[in-house]
């Protein structure tokens, strides 16, 4: 029996990303050995609540760090490396790296400053001790090397675009294997209804859902004479964007709009049980070569709500863009314009509505966990005689 470990330092945080690792682990339960590394042991009642998958039977060994699971690589015939931005080294004889995104392009002044960093390192390489020695492990740290990426048999990304962005950040190909998505609401009596699911960022974190633009695309849809449906936006939010969420609950007031912070999850499901359309708006208004970080890498949301028979209508980069097909399924926009000029059209339509939801949710079916496990454990025995 093949052991296999999966690595993640974030299993308690219970994310998208450690909704993965959990079903990279089942993928493989049936007939291997498979052992979770992290910080601590796996809680397996709230994984299962939280994530969607038992992992009842997998093996626990602590790993506190990229070091400590580079060292306990070795004892596994297979290691799976999960984490986000790990720059673990592998020394099992066949791996895998699930990248969710590899990091952030430098800017001009960080490619200046790691050259000269890189050339005093090198220059100073020999150095044995005092002030030199000193100054050749100043540089070092501040020499961002990728040189672990060579000991990893095969990269995988969870989107083409991801893809492209490990290409150019660490210089190896991946092949793309879409996270698996498992839907929790099916299609309900559908209303008048545009729902908008995401976290309320304030744009200058980053990855912001765009909530404000859409209320404005509605606001302006509403003013154009196409009434009779309303906006639910719903996610959560903290302290740090208080502002931004606040923002778009004033601009709110008096219209059709329905604006929910920290709503328990059957809020979430009646939402998107009743929609008759699902808008996502991540990646508008920003450059995608110098923060592909702020796009949505894949869309788990996305998928949710065209399994719920949501029709999509999404910002045409990214993930998103990958899971819709334009015309198909929903559609892409690229101006608030299009979003509402494409909404429009859903609204005016019965018959076009009803035929792309159809569409949507067989479409999600693409990005099921059965569809998932085919594929993760076609790419690991392929890796494992490649």
């Amino acid at each position: 029996m093949t052991r296999v470990a999966v690595y993640n330092l974030y299993w308690s945080t219970y994310g998208g990303g450690e909704q993965v690792a959990g079903a990279i682990a089942q993928a493989f339960m049936t007939d291997h050995e498979v052992v979770l590394l992290g910080p601590e042991p796996i809680d397996i009642d709230t994984t299962i609540a939280r994530l969607g998958v038992d992992l009842t039977g997998c093996g626990y060994q602590r790993v506190v760090d990229d070091l400590t699971a580079s060292a306990a690589s070795a004892d596994f015939d297979l290691f799976i490396n999960t984490t986000y931005l790990s720059s673990a080294v592998n020394h099992a004889p066949v791996s895998l790296y699930y990248v969710h995104f590899p990091g952030q392009p430098q800017t001009t002044r960080q490619r200046v400053t790691q050259a000269m960093a890189g050339g005093g390192a090198r220059m100073l390489r020999g150095a044995q001790q005092g002030k030199l020695l000193r100054l050749h492990a100043g540089f070092e740290r501040r020499t961002r090397s990728i040189d672990w990426v060579g000991s990893y048999t095969k990269f995988l990304a969870n989107s083409t675009f991801t893809a492209g962005w490990v290409t150019k950040l660490w210089n190896v190909p991946s092949e793309t294997l879409y996270p698996p998505v498992r839907p929790e609401v099916l299609p309900g009596t559908k209303t008048a209804t545009i729902a908008g699911l995401g976290r309320f960022f304030d744009p200058k974190f980053g990855h912001c859902k765009r909530q404000l633009d859409l209320l404005h695309a509605f606001l302006a849809m509403e003013q154009s004479g196409a009434t009779g449906w309303r906006l639910e936006l719903v996610g959560g939010a903290d302290g740090s964007s208080r502002e931004y969420a606040l923002a778009v609950r004033r601009e709110a007031v008096g219209h059709p709009v329905g604006v929910h912070f920290n709503a328990p999850r059957s809020l979430v499901h009646d939402t998107l049980a009743a929609a008759g359309i699902f808008w996502h708006g991540g990646g508008f208004g920003e450059d995608p070569d110098e923060h592909p970080e702020r796009f949505e890498h894949f869309g788990i949301a996305v998928v949710e709500a065209m399994a719920a028979g949501a029709v999509p209508v999404v910002f045409g980069a990214a993930g998103p863009a990958e899971i819709v097909r334009h015309g198909i399924d929903g559609y892409h926009w690229h101006t608030p314009d299009e979003l509402v000029q494409f909404t429009r059209r859903l609204i005016a339509d019965d018959d076009l509505r009803a035929a792309m939801s159809t569409s949507a949710q067989a479409r999600a079916k693409d990005f099921s966990h059965e569809v998932f496990t085919t594929h993760l454990r076609d790419i690991a025995r392929a890796a494992a005689v490649s």
